[in-house]
């Protein structure tokens, strides 16, 4: 774990200030300066890559979208390309997400791509590849990967590990156990992450053993932020990047 204060991940762009898991929101968490994003994938009826966290679209279609209702997996691409998810937003793909995460000067910021899905793992291998190109996974000291294949899940992980051990993985969860962090140990991950209500000491001291670098999420509200900034981790997950952001500073001041 750095001795710095830790770096923001923006949840599904920024989503409480723009429609979670569109081009708006993640283009605001790329303004407001987050150094990571973070976003979801499951895949269509017709297997291409849907960038939505549930796997239906009832909680996030907007009440006027001409499709409201219905699985994710039942619904072909070309159907979800109608929905609309809040501010006449539409549902992107991961292509589009990776062009959105780009910063003005034209240097990218690292993208989380959590698999929901774990039959996703191949197509979300592929289609980084292809935008990235597998030599910017190259190990380098001065910037991070372009991108890190998360899950709470062991099977994508592993498939990942098999198709493209090159990109770096993470694995995420709401509690640890033994088990868990074993699991993690085997699967040798670059990153793991928890959920702050969860996290404890021994947590922290766990990822620093296995030299995995650890995030804390989602900081919704100022006593999450802090009981994260208390715990310490690398990464800290949060819906408001600039509120987290001024807190922080805040707190370096006081």
């Amino acid at each position: 774990m750095t001795s710095q204060l830790p770096t923001l991940v923006g949840h599904r762009g920024a989503a409480a200030i723009a429609p979670e898991n569109t081009i708006a929101s993640f283009r605001r968490g790329v303004a407001e300066g987050v150094r990571w994003l973070e976003c979801d994938v499951h895949l269509s009826a017709d297997g291409a890559d849907v960038i939505l966290h549930d796997a239906t679209i009832d909680r996030t279609a907007q009440e006027d979208s001409p499709l409201r209702t219905g699985a994710v997996a039942d619904l072909t691409r070309a159907q979800l390309d109608r929905v609309l998810v809040g501010a006449d937003q539409h549902i992107p793909t991961l292509a589009q997400v990776l062009e959105a995460s780009v910063r003005e000067d034209g240097t990218r910021v690292p993208l989380l791509v959590e698999i929901k899905a774990p039959a996703a793992a191949d197509l979300v291998v592929e289609i980084l590849l292809e935008q990235l190109g597998a030599e910017a996974f190259a190990d380098e000291v001065d910037r991070p990967a372009p991108a890190v294949i998360l899950s709470f899940h062991e099977e994508p992980l592993r498939r990942a590990a098999e198709l493209a051990p090159q990109i770096p993985r993470m694995r995420t969860t709401t509690a640890t156990s033994p088990e868990w962090w074993e699991s993690c140990r085997e699967l040798q991950l670059a990153h793991v992450g928890v959920r702050i209500a969860d996290a404890r000491q021994a947590d922290v001291e766990r990822a620093a053993e296995l030299g995995a670098a650890l995030n804390l999420w989602t900081a919704r509200s100022e006593e999450e932020l802090e009981r994260a900034l208390e715990l310490g981790c690398d990464t800290i997950t949060v819906d408001d990047p600039a509120w987290a952001a001024e807190l922080m500073a805040a707190r370096v001041r006081a």
